[in-house]
C-alpha cells in the first residue's frame, strides 16, 4: 500500500541535522565529557555548512545541557545523557504565575541551605559571576547577561553541597531556560536588578538565611510583575 504524503511533514533544517549528528557523537561516547568539540572551521568542513548553521546547531546542544560554551576556552562536553523531559513538558503548559511560584519554592529552599553550607570557595564563585553579570548589564548584552545570571544562581545551588538540590535546580533551570529564559532575562535586564542580587550575596556571606530568602522572593516578585506588564 503506497505511503500517503504527509502535508505536515517538515524536513529537518541543516542546523538540526548537524546538531543530531553531534548529539549522536556525545550520547554514543565518540565525544567524551570534558572533551572539546572541534572548532567551527572543522565542523563547517565536516558537515559542509556555513558558520551560522554550526552556531545554531551548537546552541541546540547547549539548550539540551550537553555542552557548555566558554569564551576563550571553546566548547566542552559536560553531559553524555539527555535530561528527563518531564519537566520540559510540564513547563510548556505552565503559566508565568505557576513558574514563579515554583521558582520561589525551589530557590528559597536552596538559598536557605546555602547560607548554612557555603564555604569561602563558593563565595568567590558567586562574587565572580555577579561581577560578570553587572558588566554585562552595563553593556546591555542580553546573551552575556543571561549566561552570567544563570552561572550566579547555579553557583548558589552548588553551594548547598546537596546533590539532590543541585540536580533539582539544574533540571528545573534547563527546562525553564528553554521555555521562559529569554523572556525573563529581557525583563530582568530592563529592571536592572543588580542591587537585589548584591543583597542576596551579602545575606549569604553573613549566613543570614531569613534575609537571603526575602531577597530571592523580591527578585522573583519583581520579575513576575515585569513579565506580566
Amino acid at each position: 500500500m503506497p505511503v500517503k504524503d504527509n502535508q505536515n511533514f517538515k524536513p529537518l533544517s541543516l542546523a538540526d541535522q548537524v546538531s543530531q549528528q553531534l548529539q549522536s557523537d556525545i550520547l554514543n561516547h565518540r565525544l567524551s565529557i570534558g572533551e572539546r568539540l572541534p572548532t567551527e572551521p572543522k565542523l563547517m568542513a565536516r558537515f559542509n555548512v556555513g558558520r551560522s548553521t554550526v552556531r545554531e546547531a551548537v546552541k541546540v546542544l547547549v539548550n539540551l545541557g550537553l555542552i557548555e560554551v566558554k569564551q576563550g576556552r571553546g566548547t566542552t562536553v559536560i553531559n553524555d545523557s539527555l535530561p528527563d523531559q518531564t519537566m520540559s513538558t510540564t513547563l510548556k503548559k505552565a503559566s508565568v504565575i505557576e513558574v514563579c511560584e515554583a521558582r520561589k519554592a525551589i530557590e528559597t529552599g536552596i538559598v536557605y541551605l546555602t547560607c548554612h553550607n557555603r564555604n569561602a570557595t563558593d563565595l568567590k564563585a558567586m562574587t565572580y559571576y555577579l561581577e560578570i553579570r553587572v558588566a554585562a548589564a552595563k553593556l546591555r548584552s542580553l546573551d552575556s547577561y543571561q549566561h552570567a545570571d544563570e552561572q550566579f544562581h547555579e553557583a548558589i545551588a552548588k553551594a548547598t553541597h546537596n546533590l539532590v538540590m543541585t540536580n533539582l535546580y539544574a533540571d528545573f533551570w534547563h527546562s525553564f531556560k528553554l521555555r521562559f529564559g529569554e523572556q525573563f532575562a529581557k525583563a530582568e535586564l530592563s529592571q536592572e536588578q543588580t542591587p537585589i542580587h548584591k543583597n542576596i550575596l551579602t545575606a549569604i556571606e553573613q549566613r543570614n538565611a531569613q534575609q537571603a530568602v526575602y531577597w530571592i522572593e523580591q527578585n522573583i516578585n519583581l520579575l513576575e510583575q515585569t513579565v506580566n506588564n
